[in-house]
């Protein structure tokens, strides 16, 4: 084992690491992550073939650096997600992280590993906190509220655009009606 390869009882976390797809055309395949790094996207002959028409030709990377696994867009058209959120840089995976590639969702896994591994200090790659799942749903919940409140302005527009016009309608329809009073 390498200086900065991470073990878990003495066998290498790189060696123990898989994709899992758990949504999508190939939902159920799993693809163990045997080399430095594995390139995903739709293009033949690479690492990953993901049929996804959503995902690019080299859609993104999963590489191990600094005894950790990181993923990175490859610039592609749609974007890659960790757990829901698109990413910018290059992340550090967890295990149990989603990578969501079009309408492809893979999870990372370690065999034997259900918490996080330690992500050492100093390390250029940058991290993320994961967002509780109650945040996350409350961020949700405030995203819903935003548009209904949208929703509803507009049909109040709407709804008084109509009465308006309904009003000038009858107006002109009969307008001795409204002089002669």
């Amino acid at each position: 084992m390498y200086e900065d390869e991470r073990t878990l009882m003495g066998q290498s976390l790189k060696a123990k690491a898989m994709l899992v797809v758990r949504q999508g055309t190939q939902a159920g395949m799993s693809f163990p992550l045997t080399g430095t790094q594995t390139i995903m996207g739709r293009e033949e002959g690479i690492d990953i073939v993901l049929q996804d028409p959503e995902s690019s030709r080299q859609h993104a990377r999963v590489a191990w650096q600094g005894g950790q696994f990181i993923v990175e867009d490859l610039g592609s058209t749609n974007g890659t997600f960790v757990n829901g959120i698109q990413i910018t840089a290059p992340q550090v995976l967890n295990p149990g992280d989603s990578i969501g590639i079009g309408q492809t969702a893979l999870v990372f896994q370690i065999a034997g590993v259900t918490a996080a591994p330690q992500v050492p200090l100093g390390n250029p790659v940058t991290t993320r906190q994961p967002t509780p799942y109650s945040n996350a749903a409350a961020q949700g919940q405030d995203n819903n509220m935003v548009q209904y409140i949208l929703y509803s302005l507009g049909c109040l527009f709407v709804f008084g655009i109509c009465t308006l016009l309904s009003i000038i309608s009858v107006v002109m329809a009969y307008p001795d009606f409204f002089m002669g009073s």
